[in-house]
């Protein structure tokens, strides 16, 4: 198995540790990383050599970040909105995104998946900081570290692919924390 293959394993399975865990309390943080951990998993395929899914795992990493991202934020910034708080608006909040993402991006606008989710990652940190949570502002500033390493991509000495994976688990797995500590102090 390559780094690249186990380190989109290490996410599909941080990310699968999450949605199980989650379901039933943070349906919008749940359906979010549900997207990163199909995208993951279609990662692990590629990257072990199944050349058929290359275009399947394309697709599901601008899904993720078009809407998963941008979901992850709203969940964290505001909690409480209906948008992630129930199924159907974290469903219809993310299938929105993700038809923008989509048109956005066979018009030609291809940055526009690295743009929303380095806003909604923008927004995360100012929300961790401006609640001085702790454990938050470590995921967010590994999620902002794991997104300049993707930016650097193959200019960077080291596997840029590898350090995104590791990075966004990671910032999954703190920003799940803070999540469960905003809760508690409410």
């Amino acid at each position: 198995m390559t780094a690249n293959a186990a380190s989109d394993l290490a996410l599909a399975l941080a990310c699968g540790w999450l949605v199980a865990t989650r379901i039933g309390r943070q349906p919008g943080f749940s359906l979010a990383v549900l997207l990163i951990g199909i995208a993951a998993a279609l990662g692990v395929l590629r990257y072990v050599g199944v050349d058929s899914v290359s275009g399947a795992h394309r697709f599901a990493s601008l899904i993720s970040a078009c809407a998963a991202f941008p979901l992850i934020a709203w969940a964290l910034r505001w909690p409480d909105d209906p948008i992630v708080t129930t199924m159907a608006g974290a469903v219809r909040a993310a299938l929105l995104a993700a038809g923008v993402g989509i048109g956005a991006t066979v018009l030609g606008l291809s940055a526009w998946g690295a743009t929303i989710s380095v806003s909604a990652a923008l927004l995360i940190s100012v929300t961790m900081v401006q609640r001085r949570n702790g454990v938050g502002v470590a995921g967010a500033a590994v999620l902002v570290i794991a997104m300049a390493a993707a930016a650097l991509g193959k200019a960077a000495p080291f596997n840029a692919i590898v350090v995104l994976h590791v990075g966004l688990a990671a910032a999954l797995l703190l920003l799940a924390r803070a999540s469960d500590q905003r809760s508690a102090n409410r």
